[in-house]
């Protein structure tokens, strides 16, 4: 045992800037302290790996050093993915290292308080107020997903609403990448996740999909909404069989005013089968009309702090850290104030097809992805540009690595825009869902992208020659990328790609 590690106290000085001021609390693997940031910048938090937990103390040598081995991983892995995902609802980091032997990491401090002590005093929610919370934590869970990475213990005491009222999801210490080479750091029958906030999959110890935080905030949503979880915690022990089998009531029946489609969703949330639960870009979609607006009054009863704040005076809210990055190869796009020019978009798709024909998402991809809602609002799901347009954009953000953006675009295609049933709309529609497949793959969607390769190749049996072959020649690409991935879940890499989400 390493008797003699460093542990900290107030007035020790971190990187020579962080000094420790108070003790803000701990758990099983970590410590987290505030401190004053002596260059003048704001107090951050500071999260020590423990090196004296209880469970620690109970192993013998060899062991012990292999779970701090792996806690160590885990602290860093976390530092790699708050690095990567910029997001005012996530907490940023200011530094990461080691101070006497113990590795700690620097992040933004979220002064508020947390979901559970917040539902704890101010339950039951008006329900502006419970939908405000809801976005906001759905738009920073958007963000992660689209690298994809699982948060994988998403809970209420992982939800901070800050003193502007602002939500921030934190504690990404057991997140998980999607990627076929992330390394493991959790032992087989170690179950993740919370009580009543696991999903069932996370119970059975499956790998995890974006759609296991689906359910997990699921759970979040139906108290938020009703002021309890969808099944009663308590020291029941068929709570966990409740999760695995028992379908749950919809929160209309115990709370009044919910609307229908907010019923709906939250039940197809905690669908027991992770493929039936809803992507989170569509829980926004589906909460986002609901959600308070610009210029409405503050709801009552009135809470401290107000999560409706936001998002009713947005121009009052303190301007966040979180700048958009350049992009290098990004060049102007034609001004909100003009009328898109169809010769202009046309040109651009034409150049945007021959850079995607190579293998690569050039600078006429980059500008289409910017055009996508113009395209639409002013031209509408008819014209064939419009297809073109999203179809360019949509290759390009796959080519690039960001699947959930891809995935949002084939989806629109599919859904609204190839409407007929002739051999060429029975091809085209092939070719999408097996690109939306392929992105699938990296979401850990290994059996539903399975399903879409054979149903397109009985597909294509059924076409012309020269159709069948443009199916066939994606289809076998996709089945490929099945065959590599065999068990593992695949995806993109989070290192070395920041993901800036603007909230």
């Amino acid at each position: 045992m390493d008797a003699d590690a460093y542990r900290p106290s107030a007035g020790d000085l971190m990187d020579g800037r962080y000094e420790l001021s108070i003790p803000l609390g701990k758990g099983g693997m970590a410590q987290v302290w505030q401190a004053r940031d002596a260059s003048g910048g704001p107090d951050v938090a500071v999260k020590f790996l423990r090196h004296d937990s209880e469970d620690l103390q109970r192993l013998d040598s060899q062991d012990w050093e292999a779970e701090l081995a792996a806690r160590d991983g885990r602290l860093q892995r976390e530092a790699r993915l708050l690095g990567t995902l910029m997001h005012p609802g996530i907490p940023h980091l200011y530094a990461s290292g080691k101070h006497r032997g113990v590795p700690y990491l620097a992040m933004e401090l979220v002064s508020g308080v947390n979901l559970r002590t917040f539902l704890d005093e101010h339950s039951p929610l008006p329900l502006p107020t419970a939908i405000a919370v809801a976005v906001q934590v759905s738009d920073a869970l958007a963000c992660a997903h689209t690298l994809p990475v699982v948060h994988r213990d998403l809970k209420p005491a992982n939800v901070m609403i800050d003193e502007e009222g602002r939500g921030v999801l934190i504690d990404f210490g057991i997140a998980k990448p999607l990627r076929s080479d992330a390394t493991r750091y959790t032992a087989h029958g170690s179950t993740l996740g919370t009580r009543g906030y696991q999903a069932p999959e996370q119970i059975r110890e499956l790998d995890p999909t974006t759609r296991t935080d689906v359910y997990c905030f699921g759970c979040i949503l139906f108290e938020l909404l009703t002021g309890q979880p969808p099944f009663p915690l308590g020291a029941d022990s068929g709570l966990t069989d409740k999760h695995l089998s028992e379908e749950p009531l919809p929160p209309g029946l115990y709370a009044a005013g919910i609307p229908e489609e907010i019923d709906d969703l939250v039940l197809r949330m905690l669908a027991k089968k992770p493929d039936e639960r809803p992507y989170i870009d569509e829980v926004l979609a589906t909460l986002a009309p609901f959600a308070p607006q610009p210029g409405d009054a503050e709801p009552r009863p009135r809470t401290h702090p107000d999560p409706t704040a936001p998002l009713r005076r947005p121009q009052e809210s303190a301007h966040h850290r979180h700048t958009a990055p350049e992009h290098p190869l990004a060049t102007p796009t034609p001004p909100e104030a003009e009328w898109l020019d169809q010769r202009t978009v046309e040109q651009l798709c034409t150049q945007a097809e021959a850079e995607i024909a190579r293998g690569e998402a050039g600078e006429a991809s980059l500008q289409l992805r910017g055009l996508t809602e113009r395209v639409r609002k002013e031209w509408g799901d008819r014209r064939p540009v419009v297809r073109r347009a999203l179809q360019n954009a949509a290759d390009g953000f796959r080519l690039t690595g960001d699947f959930g953006s891809a995935s949002r675009l084939y989806r629109v295609i599919d859904e609204a825009m190839i409407q007929g049933d002739g051999p060429t709309d029975r091809a085209e529609r092939s070719v999408t869902r097996l690109r939306l497949a392929e992105c699938r793959l990296a979401f850990g969607e290994i059996e539903a992208a399975r399903e879409v390769v054979y149903w397109a190749g009985r597909t294509a049996a059924g076409l012309p020659n020269e159709l069948a072959r443009q199916v066939e020649a994606v289809r076998l690409t996709v089945d490929e990328q099945l065959s590599a991935h065999g068990p593992a879940l695949g995806g993109s890499t989070v290192e070395g790609r920041a993901v800036h989400c603007p909230g």
